[in-house]
Protein backbone atom coordinates (compact mmCIF):
# COMPACT_ATOMS: atom_id res chain seq x y z
CA UNK A 1 0.00 0.00 0.00
CA UNK A 2 1.57 3.29 -1.11
CA UNK A 3 1.39 6.56 0.83
CA UNK A 4 -1.54 7.99 -1.15
CA UNK A 5 -3.62 4.83 -0.75
CA UNK A 6 -2.85 4.76 2.97
CA UNK A 7 -3.90 8.41 3.29
CA UNK A 8 -7.19 7.69 1.49
CA UNK A 9 -7.87 4.69 3.71
CA UNK A 10 -7.17 6.61 6.92
CA UNK A 11 -9.32 9.54 5.77
CA UNK A 12 -12.14 7.17 4.88
CA UNK A 13 -11.91 5.42 8.26
CA UNK A 14 -12.06 8.75 10.08
CA UNK A 15 -15.09 9.85 8.07
CA UNK A 16 -16.85 6.55 8.64
CA UNK A 17 -16.46 6.78 12.41
CA UNK A 18 -17.12 10.53 12.74
CA UNK A 19 -20.06 10.91 10.39
CA UNK A 20 -20.80 7.85 8.24
CA UNK A 21 -22.01 5.50 10.97
CA UNK A 22 -23.82 8.18 13.04
CA UNK A 23 -25.59 9.36 9.90
CA UNK A 24 -26.65 5.84 8.93
CA UNK A 25 -27.79 4.79 12.40
CA UNK A 26 -29.21 7.99 13.91
CA UNK A 27 -30.41 10.29 11.12
CA UNK A 28 -31.10 8.27 7.97
CA UNK A 29 -34.05 6.29 9.42
CA UNK A 30 -35.88 9.57 10.17
CA UNK A 31 -35.15 10.94 6.71
CA UNK A 32 -36.47 7.80 5.04
CA UNK A 33 -39.77 8.13 6.93
CA UNK A 34 -40.18 11.61 5.43
CA UNK A 35 -40.16 10.37 1.83
CA UNK A 36 -43.71 9.14 1.39
CA UNK A 37 -45.64 10.65 4.30
CA UNK A 38 -46.69 14.29 4.27
CA UNK A 39 -47.52 14.11 7.98
CA UNK A 40 -44.11 12.71 8.89
CA UNK A 41 -42.33 15.24 6.67
CA UNK A 42 -44.16 18.26 8.07
CA UNK A 43 -43.72 17.10 11.66
CA UNK A 44 -39.99 16.57 11.10
CA UNK A 45 -39.52 20.02 9.51
CA UNK A 46 -41.45 21.70 12.35
CA UNK A 47 -39.23 19.97 14.95
CA UNK A 48 -36.03 21.01 13.19
CA UNK A 49 -37.25 24.62 12.82
CA UNK A 50 -38.09 24.83 16.55
CA UNK A 51 -34.74 23.30 17.42
CA UNK A 52 -32.84 25.95 15.47
CA UNK A 53 -35.24 28.81 16.22
CA UNK A 54 -36.00 29.60 12.58
CA UNK A 55 -39.22 30.09 10.62
CA UNK A 56 -39.93 28.02 7.50
CA UNK A 57 -43.00 27.47 5.28
CA UNK A 58 -45.58 25.24 7.03
CA UNK A 59 -46.33 22.74 4.25
CA UNK A 60 -43.14 21.02 3.11
CA UNK A 61 -44.90 19.19 0.27
CA UNK A 62 -45.43 22.38 -1.77
CA UNK A 63 -43.31 25.09 -3.35
CA UNK A 64 -43.55 28.50 -1.70
CA UNK A 65 -42.82 32.00 -2.98
CA UNK A 66 -40.86 34.56 -0.98
CA UNK A 67 -43.43 36.82 0.76
CA UNK A 68 -43.51 40.43 -0.48
CA UNK A 69 -41.25 42.69 1.56
CA UNK A 70 -39.43 39.83 3.34
CA UNK A 71 -35.87 40.59 4.47
CA UNK A 72 -33.37 38.48 2.52
CA UNK A 73 -29.78 37.74 3.53
CA UNK A 74 -27.39 38.49 0.68
CA UNK A 75 -24.17 36.59 0.08
CA UNK A 76 -22.20 39.85 0.27
CA UNK A 77 -23.57 40.59 3.74
CA UNK A 78 -22.65 37.12 4.96
CA UNK A 79 -19.18 37.49 3.48
CA UNK A 80 -18.60 40.85 5.17
CA UNK A 81 -19.79 39.85 8.65
CA UNK A 82 -20.04 36.06 9.13
CA UNK A 83 -19.71 36.38 12.93
CA UNK A 84 -23.08 38.10 13.07
CA UNK A 85 -24.77 34.81 12.18
CA UNK A 86 -22.75 32.65 14.56
CA UNK A 87 -24.65 31.13 17.50
CA UNK A 88 -23.08 30.52 20.96
CA UNK A 89 -21.91 27.00 21.66
CA UNK A 90 -24.47 24.82 23.37
CA UNK A 91 -25.43 21.18 23.59
CA UNK A 92 -25.69 19.93 20.03
CA UNK A 93 -23.29 22.51 18.61
CA UNK A 94 -20.26 22.28 20.89
CA UNK A 95 -18.10 20.62 18.24
CA UNK A 96 -17.76 22.74 15.11
CA UNK A 97 -15.35 23.53 12.34
CA UNK A 98 -14.69 26.48 10.06
CA UNK A 99 -14.65 26.07 6.30
CA UNK A 100 -13.55 28.55 3.69
CA UNK A 101 -14.92 28.34 0.20
CA UNK A 102 -14.37 30.43 -2.90
CA UNK A 103 -18.08 30.23 -3.75
CA UNK A 104 -19.46 30.47 -7.28
CA UNK A 105 -17.73 33.76 -8.02
CA UNK A 106 -14.29 33.08 -6.59
CA UNK A 107 -14.87 35.34 -3.56
CA UNK A 108 -13.91 33.69 -0.23
CA UNK A 109 -16.73 32.85 2.15
CA UNK A 110 -16.10 31.80 5.75
CA UNK A 111 -18.66 29.44 7.28
CA UNK A 112 -18.92 27.59 10.58
CA UNK A 113 -20.73 24.27 10.81
CA UNK A 114 -21.50 22.02 13.74
CA UNK A 115 -20.59 18.34 13.83
CA UNK A 116 -24.32 17.63 13.77
CA UNK A 117 -24.60 19.50 10.46
CA UNK A 118 -21.78 17.38 8.98
CA UNK A 119 -23.50 14.19 10.11
CA UNK A 120 -26.86 15.29 8.73
CA UNK A 121 -25.27 16.25 5.41
CA UNK A 122 -23.87 12.73 5.19
CA UNK A 123 -27.30 11.26 5.94
CA UNK A 124 -28.91 13.18 3.08
CA UNK A 125 -26.21 11.94 0.70
CA UNK A 126 -26.79 8.39 1.91
CA UNK A 127 -30.52 8.76 1.22
CA UNK A 128 -29.76 9.94 -2.32
CA UNK A 129 -27.50 6.92 -2.78
CA UNK A 130 -30.35 4.66 -1.68
CA UNK A 131 -32.57 6.25 -4.32
CA UNK A 132 -29.94 5.17 -6.84
CA UNK A 133 -29.91 1.62 -5.52
CA UNK A 134 -26.62 1.63 -3.60
CA UNK A 135 -26.31 -0.06 -0.21
CA UNK A 136 -23.53 0.22 2.40
CA UNK A 137 -20.53 -1.94 1.54
CA UNK A 138 -21.02 -1.75 -2.22
CA UNK A 139 -18.37 -0.28 -4.51
CA UNK A 140 -18.35 3.30 -5.76
CA UNK A 141 -16.09 5.30 -8.07
CA UNK A 142 -15.19 8.95 -7.53
CA UNK A 143 -14.06 11.26 -10.38
CA UNK A 144 -13.66 14.66 -8.80
CA UNK A 145 -10.99 17.12 -7.70
CA UNK A 146 -8.79 14.84 -5.59
CA UNK A 147 -5.00 14.75 -5.87
CA UNK A 148 -4.41 11.00 -5.95
CA UNK A 149 -1.37 10.64 -8.21
CA UNK A 150 1.78 12.39 -9.37
CA UNK A 151 1.75 14.86 -12.25
CA UNK A 152 3.00 12.10 -14.57
CA UNK A 153 2.60 8.75 -12.77
CA UNK A 154 5.16 6.15 -13.85
CA UNK A 155 2.62 3.33 -13.71
CA UNK A 156 -0.02 5.20 -15.74
CA UNK A 157 -2.53 5.02 -12.89
CA UNK A 158 -4.50 8.21 -12.39
CA UNK A 159 -6.44 6.70 -9.51
CA UNK A 160 -6.15 4.92 -6.18
CA UNK A 161 -8.33 2.34 -4.45
CA UNK A 162 -9.65 3.18 -0.99
CA UNK A 163 -10.05 -0.23 0.69
CA UNK A 164 -11.99 1.14 3.67
CA UNK A 165 -14.60 3.09 1.72
CA UNK A 166 -14.56 0.63 -1.20
CA UNK A 167 -13.93 3.59 -3.49
CA UNK A 168 -11.99 3.96 -6.71
CA UNK A 169 -10.81 7.59 -6.43
CA UNK A 170 -9.84 8.97 -9.85
CA UNK A 171 -8.19 12.27 -10.72
CA UNK A 172 -10.40 14.61 -12.73
CA UNK A 173 -7.31 16.70 -13.58
CA UNK A 174 -5.67 14.07 -15.79
CA UNK A 175 -8.64 13.36 -18.05
CA UNK A 176 -7.76 13.80 -21.72
CA UNK A 177 -8.38 12.05 -25.02
CA UNK A 178 -5.11 10.19 -24.47
CA UNK A 179 -5.97 8.92 -20.97
CA UNK A 180 -9.75 8.34 -20.99
CA UNK A 181 -9.38 4.83 -22.41
CA UNK A 182 -7.35 3.85 -19.34
CA UNK A 183 -9.98 5.39 -17.07
CA UNK A 184 -12.71 3.34 -18.74
CA UNK A 185 -10.70 0.12 -18.42
CA UNK A 186 -10.11 0.78 -14.72
CA UNK A 187 -13.77 1.58 -14.11
CA UNK A 188 -14.96 -1.58 -15.84
CA UNK A 189 -12.48 -3.70 -13.88
CA UNK A 190 -13.55 -2.16 -10.55
CA UNK A 191 -17.25 -2.39 -11.57
CA UNK A 192 -18.80 0.14 -9.14
CA UNK A 193 -22.50 0.36 -8.32
CA UNK A 194 -22.38 4.18 -8.43
CA UNK A 195 -20.04 6.61 -10.16
CA UNK A 196 -19.74 10.06 -8.54
CA UNK A 197 -18.38 12.68 -10.94
CA UNK A 198 -18.37 16.26 -12.07
CA UNK A 199 -20.64 16.59 -15.13
CA UNK A 200 -17.64 17.80 -17.15
CA UNK A 201 -15.64 14.69 -16.20
CA UNK A 202 -18.27 12.03 -16.81
CA UNK A 203 -19.42 13.92 -19.91
CA UNK A 204 -15.92 13.74 -21.38
CA UNK A 205 -15.82 9.98 -20.79
CA UNK A 206 -19.28 9.54 -22.31
CA UNK A 207 -18.33 11.47 -25.45
CA UNK A 208 -15.13 9.41 -25.76
CA UNK A 209 -17.13 6.18 -25.55
CA UNK A 210 -19.55 7.39 -28.22
CA UNK A 211 -16.70 8.44 -30.50
CA UNK A 212 -15.15 5.00 -30.04
CA UNK A 213 -18.47 3.36 -31.00
CA UNK A 214 -18.89 1.52 -27.72
CA UNK A 215 -20.68 1.61 -24.40
CA UNK A 216 -19.54 1.18 -20.81
CA UNK A 217 -19.37 -2.55 -19.98
CA UNK A 218 -19.56 -2.60 -16.19
CA UNK A 219 -22.37 -4.87 -15.00
CA UNK A 220 -23.00 -3.56 -11.46
CA UNK A 221 -23.61 0.09 -12.30
CA UNK A 222 -26.98 1.39 -11.09
CA UNK A 223 -26.50 5.12 -11.63
CA UNK A 224 -24.17 8.07 -12.14
CA UNK A 225 -24.35 10.79 -9.48
CA UNK A 226 -23.26 14.26 -10.61
CA UNK A 227 -22.78 17.41 -8.55
CA UNK A 228 -20.86 20.71 -8.18
CA UNK A 229 -21.49 21.86 -11.77
CA UNK A 230 -24.60 22.51 -13.80
CA UNK A 231 -25.69 19.34 -15.61
CA UNK A 232 -26.54 20.34 -19.15
CA UNK A 233 -29.28 18.32 -20.95
CA UNK A 234 -26.86 17.24 -23.69
CA UNK A 235 -24.37 15.91 -21.16
CA UNK A 236 -27.11 14.05 -19.28
CA UNK A 237 -28.30 12.42 -22.51
CA UNK A 238 -24.77 11.45 -23.58
CA UNK A 239 -24.01 9.86 -20.20
CA UNK A 240 -27.26 7.90 -20.22
CA UNK A 241 -26.54 6.59 -23.72
CA UNK A 242 -22.94 5.65 -22.98
CA UNK A 243 -23.44 4.17 -19.51
CA UNK A 244 -26.99 2.85 -19.87
CA UNK A 245 -28.17 4.21 -16.49
CA UNK A 246 -30.02 7.24 -15.11
CA UNK A 247 -28.02 10.31 -14.11
CA UNK A 248 -28.87 11.33 -10.55
CA UNK A 249 -27.96 14.99 -10.31
CA UNK A 250 -27.41 16.46 -6.82
CA UNK A 251 -27.54 20.14 -5.95
CA UNK A 252 -26.23 21.68 -2.74
CA UNK A 253 -24.02 24.52 -1.56
CA UNK A 254 -21.49 25.19 1.19
CA UNK A 255 -24.00 27.36 3.07
CA UNK A 256 -26.18 24.25 3.56
CA UNK A 257 -29.57 25.96 3.16
CA UNK A 258 -31.03 23.99 0.24
CA UNK A 259 -30.60 20.63 -1.45
CA UNK A 260 -32.14 19.01 -4.53
CA UNK A 261 -31.96 15.30 -5.34
CA UNK A 262 -32.97 13.13 -8.27
CA UNK A 263 -35.22 10.09 -8.12
CA UNK A 264 -35.22 6.95 -10.25
CA UNK A 265 -37.60 8.63 -12.71
CA UNK A 266 -34.99 11.32 -13.38
CA UNK A 267 -37.04 14.09 -11.77
CA UNK A 268 -35.62 16.74 -9.45
CA UNK A 269 -37.03 16.84 -5.91
CA UNK A 270 -36.59 19.84 -3.63
CA UNK A 271 -35.60 18.26 -0.31
CA UNK A 272 -37.71 20.33 2.05
CA UNK A 273 -36.50 18.39 5.11
CA UNK A 274 -32.98 19.67 4.35
CA UNK A 275 -33.82 23.39 4.32
CA UNK A 276 -36.80 25.69 4.32
CA UNK A 277 -36.79 26.92 0.72
CA UNK A 278 -38.75 29.74 -0.87
CA UNK A 279 -38.62 30.83 -4.50
CA UNK A 280 -37.83 34.37 -5.61
CA UNK A 281 -39.30 34.93 -9.07
CA UNK A 282 -36.97 36.49 -11.66
CA UNK A 283 -37.85 38.43 -14.84
CA UNK A 284 -36.72 35.60 -17.15
CA UNK A 285 -39.24 33.17 -15.64
CA UNK A 286 -36.75 31.28 -13.49
CA UNK A 287 -36.68 31.42 -9.68
CA UNK A 288 -33.81 31.98 -7.28
CA UNK A 289 -33.51 29.59 -4.34
CA UNK A 290 -33.83 31.34 -0.98
CA UNK A 291 -33.07 28.94 1.86
CA UNK A 292 -33.23 28.73 5.65
CA UNK A 293 -30.99 26.32 7.58
CA UNK A 294 -32.53 23.26 9.21
CA UNK A 295 -29.30 21.41 10.00
CA UNK A 296 -26.56 23.77 11.16
CA UNK A 297 -27.01 24.85 14.79
CA UNK A 298 -23.68 26.71 14.76
CA UNK A 299 -24.59 29.17 11.98
CA UNK A 300 -28.23 28.89 10.91
CA UNK A 301 -28.91 31.22 8.00
CA UNK A 302 -32.41 32.64 7.47
CA UNK A 303 -33.81 33.47 4.01
CA UNK A 304 -30.38 33.34 2.44
CA UNK A 305 -30.14 34.17 -1.26
CA UNK A 306 -28.15 31.35 -2.81
CA UNK A 307 -27.73 33.05 -6.19
CA UNK A 308 -28.67 29.76 -7.87
CA UNK A 309 -31.79 29.43 -9.96
CA UNK A 310 -34.28 26.75 -10.97
CA UNK A 311 -37.17 26.25 -13.37
CA UNK A 312 -40.37 25.11 -11.66
CA UNK A 313 -42.19 23.32 -14.48
CA UNK A 314 -45.04 20.82 -13.99
CA UNK A 315 -46.16 20.61 -10.31
CA UNK A 316 -47.80 17.20 -10.79
CA UNK A 317 -46.80 14.49 -8.28
CA UNK A 318 -43.87 12.32 -9.30
CA UNK A 319 -44.50 8.67 -10.22
CA UNK A 320 -41.92 7.67 -7.60
CA UNK A 321 -44.48 8.48 -4.89
CA UNK A 322 -42.25 10.73 -2.80
CA UNK A 323 -43.98 13.76 -1.33
CA UNK A 324 -41.19 16.28 -1.91
CA UNK A 325 -42.13 19.00 -4.46
CA UNK A 326 -40.58 18.68 -7.91
CA UNK A 327 -38.64 21.04 -10.15
CA UNK A 328 -38.07 20.95 -13.88
CA UNK A 329 -34.43 21.99 -13.99
CA UNK A 330 -31.57 23.23 -11.83
CA UNK A 331 -29.55 26.01 -13.41
CA UNK A 332 -27.13 26.49 -10.52
CA UNK A 333 -23.49 27.16 -11.25
CA UNK A 334 -22.53 28.21 -14.76
CA UNK A 335 -18.82 27.75 -15.35
CA UNK A 336 -16.55 27.47 -18.37
CA UNK A 337 -14.62 24.34 -19.27
CA UNK A 338 -11.20 24.68 -20.90
CA UNK A 339 -9.62 22.10 -23.22
CA UNK A 340 -5.81 22.32 -23.39
CA UNK A 341 -3.79 21.66 -26.57
CA UNK A 342 -2.88 18.15 -25.31
CA UNK A 343 -6.57 17.27 -24.86
CA UNK A 344 -6.80 17.67 -21.08
CA UNK A 345 -10.13 19.00 -19.82
CA UNK A 346 -9.88 21.67 -17.11
CA UNK A 347 -12.82 22.64 -14.89
CA UNK A 348 -13.71 23.16 -11.22
CA UNK A 349 -10.59 25.11 -10.27
CA UNK A 350 -12.14 26.88 -7.27
CA UNK A 351 -10.00 24.83 -4.86
CA UNK A 352 -6.97 26.75 -6.06
CA UNK A 353 -8.17 29.79 -4.11
CA UNK A 354 -9.14 27.88 -0.97
CA UNK A 355 -7.00 27.59 2.13
CA UNK A 356 -7.01 29.43 5.43
CA UNK A 357 -3.53 30.83 4.89
CA UNK A 358 -4.23 32.64 1.62
CA UNK A 359 -4.77 36.37 2.12
CA UNK A 360 -7.02 37.27 -0.78
CA UNK A 361 -10.51 38.65 -1.31
CA UNK A 362 -11.37 37.31 -4.76
CA UNK A 363 -9.80 35.19 -7.43
CA UNK A 364 -10.33 34.45 -11.11
CA UNK A 365 -8.65 32.03 -13.53
CA UNK A 366 -7.98 33.55 -16.95
CA UNK A 367 -7.02 31.32 -19.88
CA UNK A 368 -5.10 32.88 -22.75
CA UNK A 369 -4.81 29.80 -24.96
CA UNK A 370 -1.77 27.60 -25.65
CA UNK A 371 -1.70 26.31 -22.03
CA UNK A 372 -1.12 29.81 -20.57
CA UNK A 373 -3.05 30.96 -17.48
CA UNK A 374 -3.18 34.00 -15.24
CA UNK A 375 -4.57 33.91 -11.70
CA UNK A 376 -6.11 37.33 -11.12
CA UNK A 377 -6.48 38.12 -7.42
CA UNK A 378 -7.84 40.95 -5.32
CA UNK A 379 -5.36 40.78 -2.45
CA UNK A 380 -6.00 41.42 1.22
CA UNK A 381 -3.53 43.13 3.53
CA UNK A 382 -0.40 41.06 3.95
CA UNK A 383 -0.64 39.24 0.64
CA UNK A 384 2.91 38.77 -0.60
CA UNK A 385 5.30 36.70 -2.67
CA UNK A 386 4.74 33.58 -0.54
CA UNK A 387 1.01 33.76 -1.24
CA UNK A 388 1.70 34.09 -4.96
CA UNK A 389 4.00 31.06 -4.84
CA UNK A 390 1.39 29.05 -2.93
CA UNK A 391 -1.27 29.91 -5.50
CA UNK A 392 0.97 28.86 -8.38
CA UNK A 393 1.87 25.61 -6.63
CA UNK A 394 -1.77 24.76 -5.92
CA UNK A 395 -2.67 25.46 -9.54
CA UNK A 396 0.19 23.38 -10.98
CA UNK A 397 -0.71 20.47 -8.71
CA UNK A 398 -4.03 20.31 -10.51
CA UNK A 399 -2.96 21.51 -13.96
CA UNK A 400 0.69 20.53 -14.46
CA UNK A 401 2.91 21.44 -17.41
CA UNK A 402 1.33 24.82 -18.12
CA UNK A 403 2.43 28.43 -17.75
CA UNK A 404 0.78 30.26 -14.88
CA UNK A 405 1.27 33.78 -13.53
CA UNK A 406 -0.35 35.70 -10.67
CA UNK A 407 -1.70 39.19 -11.30
CA UNK A 408 -2.88 41.47 -8.51
CA UNK A 409 -5.81 43.70 -9.50
CA UNK A 410 -7.91 46.29 -7.70
CA UNK A 411 -11.17 44.65 -8.79
CA UNK A 412 -12.49 41.96 -11.10
CA UNK A 413 -15.10 43.31 -13.54
CA UNK A 414 -18.66 42.07 -13.02
CA UNK A 415 -21.31 41.23 -15.53
CA UNK A 416 -24.89 42.48 -15.57
CA UNK A 417 -25.86 39.95 -12.87
CA UNK A 418 -23.24 41.29 -10.45
CA UNK A 419 -21.01 38.21 -10.78
CA UNK A 420 -17.79 37.62 -12.67
CA UNK A 421 -16.77 34.55 -14.64
CA UNK A 422 -14.70 32.29 -12.40
CA UNK A 423 -12.92 30.87 -15.47
CA UNK A 424 -12.54 33.53 -18.16
CA UNK A 425 -11.24 32.83 -21.65
CA UNK A 426 -9.55 35.42 -23.88
CA UNK A 427 -11.14 36.08 -27.22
Amino acid sequence: MDARTLALALRSLGRLLARGLPARLLVLPMLMRNERSAAALNAYVARRARRLGVAVPPDATRLHAVPPGAFLLAKSALRQDPARHLRPRRFGSLLRNTIRTSGTSGSPLTLVQSLGAVIREEAFIQRQLRWIGWRPGQRRAWIRGDLVCDERPDDGRYWRRDPVGKLLVMSSYHLSNATIGAYVTALEAFDPVVIHAYPSSIGAIAHWLEAAGRRYRGRALRGVMTSSETLEPGVRAAVMRAFGVIVFDWYGQAERVAAIGTCEHGRYHLLTDYGGVELLGLPDGSSELVGTSLNNAAMPLARYRTGDTVHVGDPAPCPCGRVFPTLEAVIGRQERIVTLPDGRIVARLDRVFQGSGLRLLEGQVRYHGQARFTLRVVAADGFGSRDEAALREQFLQRVPDVQVAVERVEAIPRGANGKFEFIAVDG
